[in-house]
């Protein structure tokens, strides 16, 4: 059965590496916010999001696609970076909060690493309240 809950929205989000001694002396790796634009289309899930690389430190925003869906509160999706990451995709599992504001889950790029990964529906005064913050910088 498709979800009942709808994701369409916007929405911020925060993964986590996980723990790798040769990433530096304590092994931490730095935990990466995204927000992401869903369309939910009866329990299709497509959609955009946007990062900063914070791996390679190069300044560059990553952008990624996302197609995957939903079945009650589980959703499923594949993220496909553009741009140098093209090669590889990441898988997310994650379980639908009851009220459909929240999901919390697992990634895995295959073969290689996987971690945490959580993600909020921003609300309407939330998005309202940051675009007059960047209308006051202009």
């Amino acid at each position: 059965m498709a979800g009942t809950v709808d994701l369409t929205g916007r929405w911020t989000g925060v993964y986590f590496y996980p723990h790798d001694p040769a990433w530096n002396a304590n092994g931490n790796m730095p935990a990466t916010p995204f927000t992401a634009e869903l369309t939910d289309t009866a329990g299709t899930v497509i959609g955009k999001t946007i990062e900063p690389d914070l791996l390679f430190a190069d300044g560059a925003d990553v952008r990624a696609v996302l197609e995957g869906r939903h079945d009650g509160l589980r959703l499923t999706f594949t993220k496909t970076p553009d741009g140098r990451d093209r090669d590889h995709v990441i898988l997310y599992d994650g379980e639908i909060s009851p009220d459909g504001d929240a999901v919390s889950g697992r990634w895995t790029i295959p073969g290689s690493w996987s971690g945490d990964f959580r993600m909020q529906r921003r609300t309407v005064s939330e998005a309202a309240s940051e675009e007059r913050g960047a209308q006051a910088r202009s």
